[in-house]
């Protein structure tokens, strides 16, 4: 358990163009199976994970993107899966998240997030892009990503750099059309 927290605190301080590599998934469709898979490394899969919990928060009206729970979630929805490879993740993710204590408030807000804050702070925020685009796809009911490649993300960090007074999530909504 405390590996797994170490390695949710280590993905979540990298910089997003280190994590750029990773794929974009569908939490709509994203099965147990792939969830399995994507951890048989022995490493969490933290970048997945972001993004079904930003997908599962929007779901439940939490816009607080809370690191602390992610290391048990993951840990719970892992450990889930491997009896049920042919579940789909999200309502997993969402029954498991319900259960935990999420903070009400925290730096990195869906619905106030500026872009001024997460440029003070990029490596911490991070893990939050990751999040907040599994969140503005479930909000928008849209398929659209700023993690497509790496070129969509760096637009979208560069659109964000331009307009520091917006909120991350309407700069995203822009850009992940």
């Amino acid at each position: 358990m405390r590996k797994l927290f170490m390695l949710c605190c280590l993905m979540l301080s990298l910089p997003v163009a280190a994590q750029a590599a990773d794929e974009k998934i569908d939490p709509a469709t994203y099965i147990c199976a792939e969830l399995v898979a994507t951890g048989v490394s022995g490493q969490p899969p933290l970048f997945e994970g972001l993004q079904i919990d930003g997908y599962a928060a929007a779901a439940l009206d939490k816009p607080v993107a809370d690191p602390n729970i992610m290391a048990p979630l993951l840990e719970q929805v892992y450990a889930a899966c491997q009896a049920k490879p042919t579940e789909k993740v999200i309502p997993l993710w969402q029954e498991a998240r319900k259960n935990q204590a999420v903070a009400d408030d925290g730096p990195w807000r869906a619905d106030k997030t500026t872009c001024k804050q997460y440029s003070e702070n990029e490596d911490d925020g991070s893990g939050f892009v990751i999040w907040l685009d599994g969140y503005n796809r479930q909000k928008s009911g849209k398929p659209g990503s700023v993690l497509e490649s790496d070129d969509t993300l760096k637009a979208y960090l560069d659109a964000c750099a331009k307009q520091p007074e917006a909120l991350m999530i309407d700069v995203m909504r822009e850009s992940a059309k």
